[in-house]
């Protein structure tokens, strides 16, 4: 992995500035895959999503942050604006922030609503993520904010793509609608995802509704 430089930003609400880390090259090396297509890979981090501005303490979408510039690598302090140089690196937002950078951009477009239920959807799936599976399954209690956003979220996906049916499986597996779950999955057949569409199904018949990593076999 190669560090690229800092982006400054300013915060949508206030203006109040903060920077991330950039990479100029990576790898998908030890990247970890779970049922709600969430990704994690050590050599390609990306910066959170949805931010909590240190000035204001409110929450935003990084995306809806206007860049002020960069910091590169490496870097003389003197041709740098000591604003940028002090400002501090984004925080990510506590799930309750990603309820509210959604609620406060939700009404743009379908697309947008999709991609943003989706980030609150991991989000929300977070803290479950490196749970051990045992063998009778877990029916999780998820908070009716939780359960609100994914039912709005299930019938934006698009099932002509193929990946976008998996993922509305899995959204109804994790709100224990298992039989429809199954009949999605029932018509995925020879597919590369074969892997996935196994270990959903699994999770289906012992009535699991929390996410899982999905383990590949080497080679």
């Amino acid at each position: 992995m190669i560090p690229g430089p800092d982006q400054v930003v300013a915060c949508p609400h206030c203006q109040g500035l903060a920077k991330y880390r950039t990479v100029s090259s990576g790898n998908s090396l030890g990247v970890r895959i779970w049922t709600d297509g969430r990704q994690i890979a050590p050599m390609l981090p990306r910066p959170p999503f949805a931010v909590k501005c240190r000035h204001c303490a409110k929450s935003y979408w990084l995306t809806d942050a206007k860049e002020i510039g960069t910091i590169g690598m490496p870097t003389d302090p003197r041709t740098v604006d000591p604003a940028w140089q002090e400002a501090p690196y984004v925080e990510e937002a506590p799930e309750e922030g990603y309820y509210q950078a959604l609620e406060a951009t939700l009404a743009r477009d379908r697309a947008l609503e999709k991609v943003l239920r989706t980030f609150v959807w991991w989000r929300g799936n977070d803290a479950d993520r490196y749970l051990t599976q045992g063998e009778e399954g877990i029916e999780t209690d998820y908070p009716e904010a939780y359960r609100n956003n994914l039912t709005a979220l299930t019938p934006l996906f698009n099932e002509q793509h193929l990946s976008e049916r998996l993922m509305k499986a899995e959204a109804l597996r994790e709100l224990a609608e298992f039989d429809a779950a199954l009949k999605i999955l029932s018509e995925i057949q020879g597919s590369n995802y074969d892997t996935v569409v196994q270990k959903i199904r699994s999770l289906c018949e012992i009535a699991d509704t929390c996410v899982r990593e999905i383990e590949y076999e080497d080679g």
